[in-house]
């Protein structure tokens, strides 16, 4: 259990408690930006600007506050959650990268990331600005998901992994659609599930790996 100068028990979990909801939340913004996007509420420059490097910082900031109350469990679930998340990103490009070389489906996965760039940078699809602000948002969505599945599920099983993976599914088959004009929707799903079981399943393998008992 992470230990505190002074304080209760129950005012100790009371403070993990709120590091880990807020942790959480800011590690939420990637995705609400995408979600504020789609149903028009606040172009998702403008999200990231005001929100973005803000939750960020706060993210940093949390950090900082947990090493100085001692909060050793949350800190390593919170590092473990960066760098598994880039990890898992990783794992999950280079599947998808084998499924579209091996042509087995009529969907480009790879299609929505510069999309994101596009709409964060106001720059056509085919260009470098667009291409690079797709891939850092993909990749900070990567790190965020896995600092929301450790802060939220810790050294659970692996297996917690691939139900979360699950449930991202769902929810992206709610949202892509909504903008994104699909051919085959079976291919689409195919493509979809593939990538976020092997995402899912290496997250949920390095956090029962790394985060401490």
């Amino acid at each position: 259990m992470d230990t505190f100068r002074s304080g209760s028990g129950d005012a100790q979990r009371k403070k993990v408690l709120a590091l880990r909801a807020t942790a959480i939340l800011c590690a939420s913004i990637s995705l609400l930006a995408l979600v504020a996007h789609i149903f028009g509420w606040l172009p998702m420059p403008y999200f990231l600007t005001v929100f973005g490097l803000p939750g960020v910082l706060l993210l940093l900031a949390l950090a900082a506050l947990a090493k100085r109350i001692r909060a050793a469990m949350f800190l390593n679930a919170l590092w473990v959650g960066l760098w598994a998340g880039l990890a898992a990103t990783a794992v999950y490009d280079g599947v998808r990268h084998l499924v579209e070389r091996g042509h087995l489906f009529g969907y480009n996965g790879f299609v929505p990331i510069l999309m994101f760039g596009s709409w964060i940078t106001g720059k056509p699809v085919t260009s470098t600005a667009a291409a690079a602000a797709g891939w850092s948002y993909h990749y900070w969505n990567g790190a965020s998901f896995g600092i929301i599945y450790t802060l939220g599920f810790g050294k659970r099983h692996w297996l917690y992994g691939v139900g979360y993976g699950i449930v991202m599914e769902c929810c992206m088959l709610g949202l892509f659609p909504m903008f994104l004009r699909v051919t085959s929707k079976l291919d689409f799903v195919a493509v979809s599930m593939i990538g976020h079981l092997f995402y899912d399943a290496a997250l949920g393998l390095l956090a029962q790996r790394f985060i401490r008992a």
